[in-house]
């Protein structure tokens, strides 16, 4: 792939911190794994997902291991693990950490202590009454703007003009196509897996719990697809990471995770499935590149 050598970089660099916070995601990552809870509160709809406050006074979503959703809370921290392969500063951080029952029923949120049956009854507990979960970062100030409605921003990642004040928006749109081709996501786009920041200004990669099937029908890698081949434009810098990841770097990542070694995060099917996505998305933004030369296709940075 001769192109790739005129975008390719030495080196990734180093990981952003998170979207509107200057703190290292790696201490993000320490806090929402380790700090000790103080409250929990019901907010999944799909799957449970409680809202866990810490005494370390850092928020985080805990996605529990539970019925019709087995595998969802690996499949969260896998795809925070792949956007860290990609550089991304969008993708809430994602960690594993085990919970007790004892632990969210003597700290279940007040008001809604009739809900604790529910919630103990849908968990795949283990014997000793634990259960695996995703300790996933509380994105604070979260805005709706309807970007499920792609006619409202389709031009932007092909060749329309871009607003002034909605570049790094654009950027993120596209990067999600690539991302979710990558990952198999194929439920963005079922309402509210799609916010912006306060500012409107950035688009955050959430709710991933859908990705990773194996095998991926081909109804849904279809849509996956065409979301991809709608986008024409791209971040030079997510190419070049993209350009970079291979099988040993995703396997380093994934065992990055507390879990890897009792629970490894996917199988070496998914592994496959990624890599054979990647040379997809690569080939693609090679023939445009050979089609329309490079300053046009990647645009952003």
């Amino acid at each position: 792939m001769a192109w790739a050598a005129s975008v390719a970089t030495a080196e990734s660099g180093s990981l952003p911190p998170f979207v509107d916070t200057d703190v290292p995601q790696d201490e993000i990552l320490d806090v929402i794994a380790t700090a000790r809870s103080r409250s929990f509160k019901p907010v999944g709809h799909t799957s449970v997902v409680l809202r866990m406050r810490t005494l370390a006074r850092v928020t985080a979503a805990v996605k529990l291991r539970s019925e019709g959703l087995e595998h969802g809370y690996q499949y969260e921290i896998a795809a925070y693990r792949i956007g860290r392969l990609l550089g991304l500063d969008n993708v809430p951080p994602a960690i594993y950490r085990r919970v007790t029952w004892q632990e969210i029923g003597t700290r279940f949120y007040e008001e809604l202590r009739d809900r604790r049956g529910s919630v103990r009854r849908k968990v795949l507990w283990d014997e000793d009454d634990s259960a695996p979960a995703a300790a996933i970062y509380w994105i604070k100030g979260l805005r709706s703007i309807g970007l499920e409605d792609t006619d409202k921003w389709r031009s932007w990642v092909q060749d329309g003009e871009i607003p002034e004040d909605r570049s790094a928006l654009a950027r993120d749109l596209s990067t999600m196509a690539v991302f979710d081709f990558l990952i198999g996501n194929w439920d963005r786009f079922s309402g509210g897996n799609l916010p912006t920041n306060r500012s409107r200004k950035r688009a955050f990669l959430r709710d991933n719990d859908r990705a990773f099937s194996e095998p991926l029908a081909s109804r849904r890698y279809d849509r996956l697809l065409e979301g991809l081949i709608h986008t024409e434009r791209f971040s030079k810098r997510l190419v070049d990471h993209l350009i970079d990841i291979d099988e040993e770097a995703i396997r380093a990542e994934l065992a990055q995770d507390p879990s890897s070694e009792t629970h490894p995060l996917l199988s070496e099917a998914q592994i496959a499935e990624i890599l054979d996505r990647r040379a997809t998305i690569l080939t693609y933004i090679a023939a445009l590149v050979d089609e329309r030369g490079a300053e046009q296709v990647l645009v952003f940075p």
